[in-house]
């Protein structure tokens, strides 16, 4: 099973030049469940959509704005839990089966300007998870705007630290690779925004989670990479600012 996730970045600027990218490699790299942060719209979501040739999804606009999160699948949604009371709605779940497994998987889009509103926000969102009793695994994945092993976000998902006296136990699935995802030495659009590419170095926000399952077998990882991290020969540009992750597992 392969799971991705892709801050797609709604500019309004610079979409139509970067959509038809998007749409390509979102057919190239054909993953089964994929979480998207910042779709434009969800008349933009509907056009991506035809083109890559996929009908399940879910989209979750956020509150008085048109741009939210989206996930798309080729297994059934067999349920959809869009509306919670999540701070800043960051988030959005869906359960899906495959294969006789029953998978939950959440898509957040953390608030890029405070620490401590995103402590705040991925304390909700895991017990909003730990609601669901009944999935054989849970994804959590998406664009957190944070650094793993230096963030709390980070290390309290992976089992390091508390937060408000409540803990939790992911798996970063990604860890073997730690590529940026928001590169300022080589994303041709952070490279052009000013007063970003001096000091900066490149970081990776963008995670997949799997929340500890022992003494259940976990799955088997078989591979990891990113996406949208070459620059288009005919436009000379990146798809995103950010890249994407993909993981490819044994259930």
């Amino acid at each position: 099973m392969k799971v991705a996730t892709f801050n797609v970045w709604n500019n309004n600027e610079t979409w139509a030049l970067r959509k038809e990218m998007i749409i390509k490699e979102i057919r190239r790299i054909n993953a089964d469940i994929i979480a998207l942060q910042e779709v434009p719209n969800l008349e933009e979501l509907e056009y991506i959509l035809k083109q890559v040739g996929i009908d399940q999804y879910s989209f979750k606009s956020y509150p008085g704005d048109e741009e939210g999160l989206a996930v798309l699948s080729k297994y059934p949604i067999e349920e959809v839990m869009s509306e919670n009371d999540v701070l800043n709605n960051c988030s959005m779940r869906v359960i899906v089966r495959t294969n006789g497994f029953t998978i939950g998987l959440t898509n957040v889009h953390l608030y890029w300007k405070s620490a401590f509103e995103r402590e705040k926000e991925i304390v909700e969102v895991v017990k909003w998870i730990s609601e669901s009793k009944n999935t054989d695994y849970e994804f959590l994945c998406g664009d957190f705007n944070s650094t793993p092993n230096l963030s709390s976000i980070y290390n309290f998902l992976v089992g390091e630290l508390s937060i408000e006296s409540y803990d939790t136990s992911w798996i970063d699935l990604a860890q073997s690779d730690r590529s940026p995802t928001l590169d300022f030495e080589s994303n041709s659009w952070l490279l052009n925004r000013e007063n970003l590419n001096h000091i900066r170095v490149p970081v990776r926000y963008d995670w997949i989670l799997l929340r500890s399952c022992y003494p259940k077998k976990e799955p088997k990882l078989l591979n990891i990479e990113l996406f949208a991290n070459v620059v288009s020969p005919a436009q000379q540009v990146h798809p995103s600012d950010h890249y994407g992750v993909i993981v490819d597992l044994s259930l």
